[in-house]
């Protein structure tokens, strides 16, 4: 009873008279704050433009609206404190954090108030669920506020308490603070050129010594998991897949360990990463028993499932395993939300299908054919050899890997004077100092188109003038990482191959 009447006393003194939440269920549906909120929430209000002119008829700019998009937003934001967060979607990890968060905020206005009977359980109450949660730096404010009432309240015993748990999550927290600070710098330095791949792998060594002591000192979610990122970014960097692939399962194991501290994708995010990586590698057979699992991994048709069947598309294609490929192709474009993906992948897999089209033609493998005819994408081979992509630099990858292909279906019928239109056209994707990053083996790809062009099509003098070139493409390794950057749907190594076949038996020099 006394700690109610404490609380309604504090509350009645100090309550703010109106509560601005917004509540869609209860609220009058004729309000202007429903109004915009529901013209927002549905897609009807696409600017400020639109929704000014339905709920006053007048400019964006005037002061009616604009208050009305103020206190809306307020209210949204004080709605903040009574979200729920009971979904199976949503991991333990997640919702302790809201929770203790939240409880950690009114023991602290409750000691303003001096609440202190009320606030002291709660912060010890929010303490334990802070350490089971492996919350640190709530566990470390909290130790610190009840190190801090004991040490004034005649408790010593229980100030020792709370000070050894603060010293110790002081020191379990500088070390996830350092670990996050080590793996958003090798995010970022990596992130900002590809060329920097020496550094980053020197600073991931560094890093990785520095943290598997105490990884394994600290029962800690972020140190572990900050840990065996950088260790696999380590060994990618390095292009030691396999070695990338071994960490990776280890992190795998610990998260099956720790499950209910992470969102349900974070398995589908290794998935991912595994079948990537046995991209690079091109070993087809374990990216095939790892495909074999997906149903048991991903919801068939979410967004980390097409994802995976891009990495799976092209590790087919990249050892000449063509008609898994189009099995593949088949199965995502036949998916009911294939219509619903983002234009950019939709669009990735009708550049797959024409490479898959050009097998087709020139290998002859009969099965394909029903394949490579869907409508869902749009492709119409006739079309697509006479559309030259838009220059656009932020499109590199993607329209390199369309120029390619079309220069490919050119040669077979060596119209010249096409040929030549396109090569100059992938010829402006080249930089004038080209690094050996990312990019490089494409840009390789394209000189050689170049030289091509140069020495009139002919066989040997092509060959010979681009030895030295293709030499240089095959010493750098394939780096994808997804997306359109550096895509390759078959190997520069195999179309180059492509290319010189066509020209022997077109033209001696």
């Amino acid at each position: 009873m006394d700690s109610l009447t404490e609380l309604i006393r504090l509350i009645t003194r100090k309550r703010i008279k109106k509560i601005e939440l917004f509540d869609e269920n209860s609220r009058n549906k004729t309000s202007n704050y429903y109004k915009l909120f529901d013209g927002i929430h549905s897609g009807s209000y696409h600017s400020d433009a639109d929704a000014a002119r339905d709920i006053y008829n007048c400019d964006p700019s005037e002061k009616k609206y604009l208050i009305l998009k103020t206190r809306l937003k307020q209210k949204l934001l004080n709605t903040l404190f009574f979200l729920d967060f009971e979904d199976n979607n949503i991991p333990e990890y997640q919702n302790a954090l809201y929770e203790c968060n939240k409880q950690l905020y009114c023991a602290k206005v409750l000691l303003i108030n001096g609440s202190k009977r009320i606030a002291i359980p709660t912060l010890e109450k929010t303490l334990r669920r802070a350490q089971e949660s492996q919350l640190t730096d709530i566990e470390l404010e909290c130790a610190k506020i009840l190190r801090g009432h004991f040490s004034t309240s005649n408790q010593f015993k229980e100030f020792l308490q709370y000070k050894e748990i603060a010293e110790q999550a002081e020191q379990k927290l500088h070390v996830e603070s350092l670990s996050d600070k080590y793996y958003q710098e090798l995010i970022a330095i990596y992130a900002k050129s590809k060329a920097n791949r020496t550094r980053v792998k020197k600073l991931a060594e560094k890093y990785c010594k520095i943290l598997e002591e105490s990884s394994r000192k600290y029962e800690s979610l972020k140190l572990s998991m900050n840990y065996l990122r950088i260790k696999v970014m380590s060994h990618q960097v390095s292009d030691d897949y396999q070695s990338a692939i071994e960490a990776t399962e280890q992190m795998e194991a610990y998260i099956r360990r720790t499950l209910k501290f992470h969102p349900p994708t974070r398995l589908e995010e290794l998935a991912i990463q595994k079948m990537n990586f046995y991209f690079h590698l091109r070993d087809f057979k374990q990216g095939a028993e790892l495909a074999g699992k997906a149903d048991k991994i991903f919801e068939e048709g979410s967004s980390n499932w097409f994802t995976f069947q891009e990495y799976h598309f092209l590790l087919s294609m990249h050892t000449g395993q063509y008609m898994k490929a189009a099995e593949v192709f088949q199965k995502v474009v036949d998916r009911s939300n294939f219509r619903m993906l983002p234009e950019g992948k939709k669009e990735r897999w009708k550049i797959f299908q024409a490479y898959i089209h050009y097998i087709y033609k020139t290998s002859k493998i009969r099965e394909i054919r029903p394949v490579i005819q869907n409508a869902k994408t749009h492709f119409h081979l006739n079309e697509f050899l006479t559309e030259m992509p838009v220059f656009a630099k932020e499109k590199r990858g993607l329209n390199i890997a369309i120029l390619s292909i079309q220069i490919l279906f050119l040669l077979e019928k060596m119209e010249m004077d096409k040929i030549n239109a396109f090569v100059d056209e992938i010829a402006r994707y080249c930089r004038r100092y080209p690094k050996k990053d990312i990019n490089f083996r494409s840009e390789c790809f394209i000189n050689l188109l170049v030289n091509m062009k140069n020495e009139n099509y002919r066989f040997y003098q092509t060959r010979k003038a681009s030895e030295k070139l293709q030499e240089e493409m095959k010493s750098m390794m394939l780096e994808y990482h997804g997306g359109n950057r550096a895509l390759e749907v078959l190997p520069y190594e195999l179309l180059w191959d492509t290319v010189l076949e066509k020209l022997k038996t077109h033209k001696y020099g």
